[in-house]
């Protein structure tokens, strides 16, 4: 059981009416008019409980997308495309970076299905936490990076699925590799948060992502029990490079690849499947709906 499910049905119906054709169908689905969904149950306000909580049967899918708002070319089109992909795949809880107010009415029409919680609004670009209306919000606090030059911030949601206490962290580090020394200490930061609300909550259920901009080696601290979901998933060289110039040439990096978007996790879901969305290219402006991939995982 997840909070909301709706993607399969979605799927189903694009592929019986294409006969079958996956291609035809995904060119229906970026060419039709906006796709009605179902609203999720509400589920109970959380009690408090700080022993173990039974989550047998529970699924929770975790989305993370830098939607590249600060790239003005086609974005109309292509915020359309991503409030499209978000609906289909409708996630529990989706974390975006590089959302821009210029072209912010397509997130905001996700209201009907999301709680939206923002970070840094007002900003040349910022972040956006969006959790579904069947999760009992608690509180939303904002950690700006004192070192930060492209104003970054560390945006962290607390709430409840039942009496599970759950806890959302959404980031975008410093960009590029002369910054190295700054993300590190970003990291690092994060690291010291999360290790903090486990200590405090042993038994609650955590997810950390982002845009991360990080290589392996300015990884440290990482506290036990936290574990990256591609790794966990099998760490498949098919969906490693979520920013691959190579196949997407919204951007032009001699065809640099990085896997510089990630989500751990802690908590009593043991089982993750790891994949890359937003991959088609959209047939009207001839790009795609940003330079980043989107990471989509399910936890069960």
């Amino acid at each position: 059981m997840s909070l909301t499910n709706e993607s399969y049905v979605i799927a189903q119906r694009l592929l019986e009416e294409s006969n079958y054709v996956v291609e035809a169908a995904l060119d229906s689905y970026f060419n039709s008019d906006p796709l009605e969904t179902v609203v999720p149950t509400t589920v109970s306000p959380a009690e408090s409980s700080e022993g173990p909580v039974d989550l047998d049967g529970l699924e929770i899918t975790v989305m993370s997308w830098n939607i590249d708002g600060l790239d003005a070319r086609s974005i109309r089109t292509r915020m359309m495309a991503v409030y499209k992909i978000v609906k289909m795949h409708n996630p529990d809880f989706l974390f975006l970076q590089e959302v821009v107010e210029r072209e912010i009415e397509h997130i905001q029409k996700l209201e009907k299905f999301y709680k939206i919680y923002y970070a840094n609004r007002g900003a040349l670009y910022f972040t956006a936490i969006l959790v579904s209306r069947a999760f009992e919000v608690e509180n939303h606090e904002v950690i700006h990076y004192r070192n930060s030059g492209m104003m970054r911030t560390l945006q962290i949601v607390k709430g409840f699925i039942g009496e599970q206490v759950v806890f959302l962290l959404n980031t975008h580090l410093e960009s590029m590799a002369e910054h190295s020394d700054k993300r590190k200490e970003q990291f690092a930061q994060c690291m010291e948060k999360v290790k903090d609300i486990i200590k405090a909550n042993p038994n609650s259920l955590l997810f950390f992502g982002g845009d991360l901009n990080i290589r392996d080696h300015e990884i440290s601290n990482v506290p036990r029990g936290l574990a990256d979901a591609w790794v966990a998933a099998g760490a498949d060289r098919k969906t490693e490079f979520t920013w691959d110039t190579r196949l997407n040439d919204n951007k032009s990096a001699h065809g640099a690849r990085k896997r510089f978007d990630r989500i751990f996790w802690y908590g009593p879901l043991k089982k993750v499947q790891f994949s890359l969305q937003g991959q088609s290219r959209i047939r009207s402006c001839l790009c795609f709906p940003s330079d980043h991939w989107a990471v989509l995982c399910n936890f069960s």
